[in-house]
Formats: structure tokens, sequence, C-alpha cells
């Protein structure tokens, strides 16, 4: 029997169950019981009259209902107690009140009808069979015991043998169906929990990594002084120090994939696709090399018993995270038998001319040939304790996924071979698996000619993108900041902002909204351009564009492009300055999280800033009021006072008595929730951005260029290459050299869109132009050299990317001259541009009237 301590502890437990199975209903029928029973007492004595009603009696226990409504709000103190007033309340106000009515009331139709009802509310409210049976009988017993005690009798009147088998159905049958939702749920309960279990068990390959990692710094880093030590400064040789860098590199990787795998697994349980947005061109050698060589053994012999040989490398398209996870996943399972003596693993790599092959071989149990084709499906396990089998069936998820398949040979009690086949990098497979990637990109082209915008846009079709146009940087810094981008094509020279300055401006996060300046910060822009790559080039690099390419955009170019900044791991070309070198700003580092705040504060001081330290959002204020503060990094959950209170007292500046600057001041949320909820909590309470932790060097770059600008040490821009000079009659004989239409051009034009792309092109490039060259001649009336270098640079481009060779040259050089602002008389510039321009019409409509 069980003790009175153990009964009175499974009474609690139990009453407490009871309570959370009722708790979604538990203010509605509050309600209904509150408004219910008095709103009845109208109806049975009024509208259609009972023998008997009692509103002292339904407001009596209707009463009862109310602590039931404001549950939510009750002390603690008073919640620990409500489970067994709860019990005790539904038993007065549903068994007991129905039955004390109906046996008043001589058992009536409408009474013993009420008391079906309110059998099916009590078996809603409580799913336990047992508590349901005791509550009806012993509400039946204690309604009879009242009424007789009352009236002395108790009448049946109306009563009909044929209730009580609807009576009894009624009980057994909803107490059958509630049992059996319950079952359901506690099932579903069982998965969540086995679930739960799942991910955890794959959490620890990267914890696993972490922990080791941390170890590897340990031994880099130089002992740790004793207290009484009162050496300040310690020794690290370079290599340790690169080792150092290596090794927190790497689990910043770690612990991104390990967030992509979690992401990826709840996804696959709840029945989604798998994000393909994400995938990159591969090396075979390099994924499995990471894989086996990240893996978490849990001792150096499981390490010992993997022999890898990847003779033959070979590209394939998928997610680098996801791929190490199957890999991990076919080594845990080959782990898991291992034995003592002669135990091994085999990872290796073919390549046919119609695929390529990577198999994972291991001398463990081998599996029954009946179980084979089950093993991929989900919550299949064999042989093995503590797994809910869906890693296999999440493999197989993945590799199709890439487009290939994995499949599993095995000879019972002697070895298993997991075989995955992937498709050729120039196979129709991967090129329709690039094909659905590209279709959901968004690229963003932005140049000032019709002509360039409608050639990119149609080469952008063929591969499915979705398109977005800009005539000047002013219009793609406005799109930019209402949209999200994975490629942006930007011309270098534009009337209004030009495209290295727009691309200054969304790299540094410069007039770009909140919500999209962190992600299009890191968005290639790849300058298109006429100018030469020694002009061009210094200029991209000061702009921190990603790429460069000269005009006329074609399919090659534009394959390269996107194999380079799309598909690629790494961009070929890094045409990036480097991170800025502050000067001494003051950052507050507002953390209650110790560990987080040595991190961040190692990474501030290198990069040139001064910190200071705060462990809450109290301490921060106190803080402003106390120094000169330039930017203040705030984490959003901390004790005493968090990120978002503590920035609201801030922006109102109600505590501060010295500091002026609280409504201007920079505030960069530090938060691990990313979630649309949490930002817009975080821009509403008055942060200037929020960064996602752990806080990349590159989202630093971008808030330091956006919000300390002022302190960003600035490098001396290299003086510029004086123009030659050359006459213009110089200039016109080089430019006769030229043939008037570029074959080549006009052929690549031709095989990319066929004869009607062509005649469209033609067509706008010829009006265009005609609306330049009047408007040069009304610059040059007027001697305005900024309106002439901005439309020969334009007729440069437009020249340039429809073939028209011999006005491609001479806009070139009209421009440099123009652009130098030397005095210059452009009649006899405008009349030469004339000319060339009646015969490039006349070879234009030669070429679109020819067979």
């Amino acid at each position: 029997m069980l003790n009175t301590p153990t009964k009175q502890h499974y009474v609690s437990r139990k009453s407490r169950e009871i309570l959370e199975h009722a708790q979604p209903n538990l203010v509605l029928i509050g309600l209904l019981c509150v408004i219910g029973y008095p709103l009845y007492y109208i109806m049975w004595a009024y509208i259609y009259p009972q023998p008997y009603e009692s509103l002292w009696v339904r407001l009596s226990i209707g009463t009862l209902g109310v602590p039931w409504i404001v549950y939510d709000y009750l002390p603690s103190k008073i919640k620990r107690y409500f489970p067994y007033y709860f019990l005790l309340t539904a038993f007065i106000m549903m068994p007991f009140f129905f039955n004390f009515m109906m046996l008043k009331n001589e058992w009536s139709m409408v009474w013993a009808m009420s008391t079906m009802a309110a059998l099916f509310l009590l078996i809603i409210l409580i799913y336990d069979w047992i508590m349901i049976t005791l509550m009806t009988i012993f509400g039946f017993l204690l309604a009879y015991l009242g009424v007789y005690l009352i009236d002395g009798s108790v009448k049946f009147t109306y009563f009909q043998f044929e209730y009580i088998p609807v009576f009894l159905f009624a009980l057994v049958g909803g107490m059958i169906c509630n049992h059996n939702r319950q079952m359901a749920t506690e099932t579903k309960l069982s998965l969540l929990k086995s679930l739960s279990g799942s991910i955890a068990h794959e959490m620890r390959n990267p914890l696993g990594s972490i922990t080791n990692a941390m170890g590897s710094l340990q031994t880099l880093l130089p002992q740790k002084p004793e207290p009484a030590q009162q050496q300040r400064e310690y020794s690290l040789s370079r290599s340790g120090l690169i080792s150092l860098h290596n090794v927190i590199e790497e689990n910043s990787e770690t612990i991104l994939r390990a967030n992509k795998i979690i992401d990826s697994i709840l996804a696959n349980m709840q029945g989604k696709a798998l994000d393909i947005s994400s995938f990159r061109k591969l090396s075979a050698r390099e994924s499995i090399q990471n894989a086996v060589n990240s893996y978490s053994y849990k001792a150096p012999a499981e390490r010992g018993v993997i022999s890898v040989n990847l003779k033959d490398d070979f590209p394939f398209v998928g997610d680098k995270d996801l791929f190490v996870y199957v890999i991990f996943n076919l080594l845990k399972n080959a782990l898991y038998y291992i034995k003592p003596d002669g135990f091994r693993i085999e990872i290796s790599t073919e390549t046919t001319p119609q695929e390529n092959l990577i198999r994972v071989f291991d001398t463990g149990p081998g599996i029954n040939p009946r179980k084979l084709e089950k093993i991929f499906d989900s919550f299949y396990t064999t042989g093995k304790k503590g797994g809910i089998g869906l890693g296999l069936a999440f493999c197989r998820r993945v590799i199709e996924s890439f487009g290939g398949s994995i499949s599993c040979q095995s000879r019972e009690h002697e070895w298993t071979e997991f075989i995955i086949s992937l498709p050729t990098y120039s196979s129709q497979k991967t090129q329709r698996l690039k094909q659905q990637i590209l279709s959901r990109k968004h690229v963003l082209v932005v140049d000032d000619s019709n002509a360039n915008r409608l050639q990119a846009k149609h080469l952008l079709a063929a591969h499915r993108c979705r398109i977005s146009e800009a005539e000047n940087g002013q219009e793609a810094i406005a799109l930019i900041s209402a949209e999200h981008f994975d490629l942006i094509l930007m011309d270098m020279e534009m009337p209004i902002l030009s495209g290295d300055e727009a691309s200054r401006q969304i790299k540094s996060g410069k007039n770009i909204a909140k919500d999209y300046e962190t992600h299009n910060s890191d968005v290639p822009i790849i300058a298109l351009t006429s100018l030469s790559k020694e002009e061009a080039l210094p200029r991209v690099q000061r702009a921190g564009m990603d790429g460069l390419i000269s005009k006329p955009l074609t399919p090659e170019k534009l394959y390269t492009v996107l194999e380079d900044h799309i598909f690629s791991e790494k961009d070929q070309t890094n045409y990036t300055t480097g991170s800025p070198v502050l000067e001494n700003p003051t950052i507050l580092l507002v953390d209650d999280n110790l560990t987080s705040r040595k991190f961040m504060n190692i990474i501030l001081e290198r990069m040139g800033a001064r910190v200071v330290q705060a462990e809450n959002g109290l301490e921060a204020l106190k803080t402003l009021d106390s120094r000169e503060i330039h930017l203040v990094f705030m984490d959003m959950e901390m004790p005493v006072m968090d990120g978002v209170e503590a920035t609201r007292q801030i922006r109102s500046g109600k505590t501060f008595k010295e500091f002026k600057n609280y409504r201007t001041i920079p505030i960069i949320a530090l938060t691990g929730n990313t979630d649309r909820e949490h930002i817009d909590r975080i821009l509403e309470s008055g942060m200037n951005a929020h960064l996602g932790k752990p806080v990349s060097r590159n989202e630093l770059n971008a808030v330091f260029s956006k919000w300390l600008s002022g302190f960003i040490r600035q490098a001396s821009p290299a003086p510029p290459k004086p123009l030659k000079q050359a006459s213009m009659q110089d200039i016109l004989k080089d430019v006769r050299n030229e043939a008037t239409i570029n074959q080549e051009t006009v052929a690549v034009l031709r095989d990319t869109g066929g004869d009607e792309l062509l005649t469209q092109l033609i067509e706008i490039y010829l009006d265009d132009t005609r609306k330049i060259i009047d408007n040069m001649v009304t610059a040059s009336a007027q001697n305005d050299h900024q309106a002439i270098n901005q439309l020969s640079h334009t007729l440069k481009g437009s020249s340039g990317s429809v073939g028209a060779q011999k006005m491609h040259v001479l806009a070139t050089h009209l421009n440099r001259i123009a652009k130098n602002e030397a005095p210059a008389d452009y009649r006899d510039w405008i009349h030469a541009l004339q000319d060339i321009f009646e015969a490039t019409i006349k070879e234009f409509s030669a070429l679109r009237t020819s067979p």
C-alpha cells in the first residue's frame, strides 16, 4: 500500500494533470457557467416553464466559475491549490447541479437532456475515466440526498427506463473517444520527446567539436597567470596566433552548421521541402575530408578504424552542412557496431561518365536482406537502441535534393555499404537543379541605358531569375531598402548617383532601411562598365564591389558571374579593401554574459575601439551619464533591466543629468533570436539595428561604416593618372580605322535572343542616341561640361552594348575630355558624332533587312 505522503503526492500530481488537460477550455466553460446559469433561469422559468427553478441556486453555483475565468491572473500561491478547487467546483457545477435539477423536476425530458449535455461537457473537460465515473455516481447520490432532505421524498414522475441505456452509451462512448484522443496526444508527445532526443543526439557532434576546440585553445594560449603574478604581457608565436584564428573560424562554422541541421530536421518532420537556395558548387574530396576530420569521435580508436580513399574528386551542387550531416550519420551508424578487432570503415569516391559515386563501407554485422528496403523509411530502426529511425530517411531526402540517390548493399553478419550517387556537374539533372536555384534568386539590374537593361534582363530571363531594374544609383538604393536581392549588376557611371557611390552606400548600409541593410550589405555587386580595366578597377576596389566585367554583357560573361557569385563557395576575385580601422571611438558593450563580453571586447579593441562594459541595462544608463560613448551594443535578455527596457529609458532621456545625445546615439541589438517578432520589438524600442549572435566581422564592418563613419581611418587614394592629350584630328584618324558595326557583338546578340531581340535593341538604341545628340547640342551651346560628360558616358555604354563600334570609340574619347573639364569646343565633336551616327543608321538598316 502507498503510505500517506505518497498518496498525497499522487493525488496532487493527478489533479495537476487533469487541470493541465482542461486549461485550454477553462475560461470558456467558466464563462458558460457564470453567464449561462442565470440566463437559462429566464428560459426555464418564463419561456418554457419547468416544475422547479431557483435563481438563488443558479447564482450561488454559477459564481463558483469566476476563478476559472481569472485563472491566468491568480497569484502563484493561490494557483498552487487551484487544482483541488477545480475538481471540487467541476463536480458541483456539472454532475451535482444538473442531477439536482433533474431530480427536483422529477426527470422531465428537458432536464434529462440537459444532464446528458452536462455529462458530455464533463467528459471533454476531464479526460480521466475513473474521475468521470466517480463524479457522475457521487454527483447523482449527493443530488438525490439533497432533494430527499429538502422535499422528504424523490419523485420519478417523468422517468423512462429508456434513459438508462442512453445515459450509459453517452458515458461509456464519450469516455472511450476521449481516452483514444488522449492516447493520440500522448503518442504525439512521446514522438516529440523522441525527436528532441534525436536533435540532441545530432547536436553532440558540433558541441563535442566545440569542446575539443576549447581544449585546443587552452593549449595554444600561454599558461593562466596566478593572482600573485604581476606580469601583464605574454608572448604568442605567429603560428599560435594563426592556429587560434583557425580554431575560432572553424567553430563559428560548426555553430552555423548545427543551427542549419536543426532547422532542416524540423522542416523534414513537418513535411516541408528542403531549402535549396543555399546550395553551392562543392568538392566531393574537400567535403568528405571536412566531415571525417570534424566528426566528434568518442575515442581515438574510432578515428583509427576509418580509411579514406578519395582518388577521384568531382564537383556537385548541394549544401555543405547537409552533406556533412549525411556523412556524420553514416559514420555514426557504422561506429555503433565497432568491435575490438578487425572492424574497419572505408570511404571512397569513383567517377564515371554517367555519375559520381561515394561509397561508405563497414565490416559491421550487416543488415537482413528483407530489411534493406525499409531502412530508409521514416521511424524505422533496426538493431540499435535509442534511435527513432529519422536519420537515414532524412539522408535520402538530402541526397535526392542534390539530384542524386542513396542505396544500401549488405551481407548479413559480414558487411554493409552505402552508395551515394550524384550527377555529374554538366549533366541535365545538375543543370535543372541550378535552374531551380536561380529561379529563387532576385537580381537587380542598374543601368541608365534602356538597351543595356533590356539585354541584361533577356539574358537573366533565360536563367529564370526574378529581375528588378533601376535607371540610376538613387533608384537602386530605394529598391534595396524595400526588397532582398541576391545579385546586383551595377553600371559604373550614371546620372543622379553613380554606380560606385551607390555600391559604397549599399555596403555600408547608408540610406538603407533597417530591415534590409544587413542582408543587402553582403549581396555581390558586379560592376558593368565600358571603362578600361585600368580606369575602372581602382574605383571598384574603393567602392567595395565584388566583381568587374566589361560591356557588352554576354551569355558567357553572365555564366561566369553566376558561377562565381551564386554557386561558388568563395568569389574568384576579391575586390574589397579589407576591414575598416577605427580611430578610438568609445563603445559601450552591455551583456550579462562574461564570456560574450570578453569575446566582443577582444574583437572591438583589435579593430581600434575603446570598450566600456556593463552587465545589464541599469549599469548602461549609469555609464552613459558618466562618460562619453559613441555607440552601444545592447544584449536583449539581461537581469535587472533587459535591452528593450534600457533602450526605452535611454531614448526617453528622463534618467540622465549629463548625457545629451540620448536621442541620436546608435544602439545596436545583440540577439540570438532573429525572427520577425523579436526584430519588431527591437526596432519599436528605439534601437537602430540588430546583429544575430554569433557576430561576424563583416557585420561589424557594416555597422561601423554606417554608424561610426567619422571614426574610420581613411586611406589616401592613389593619385589619378594624367590623361594623355591627343588632337581631335588624331582621334578621328583612329576612329576611321574602326568598323562601323562590331559584327562579333551583333552575332552574340543574335545568338542570345534571335532577330527579334536584335531588332528591338537597335530601335531602342537609335531612338535614345537621337535624343542624346540633341541634348549634346544644347549642352555644347551652354558649355556645360557636366552634361556632356554624362551624355557621352551614356552613349559610350549603349553603343558598345549594341555593337555600334565607331560611335562607342568616339564617345569614349569625348567622355574622357569632358570628364577632365579641359577647355574644349564640343561642336566639332558633335558634328563628327552626327556623321558617324548617320553611317551607323545605314549599316543597322542594312543589317535588319538582310536575310
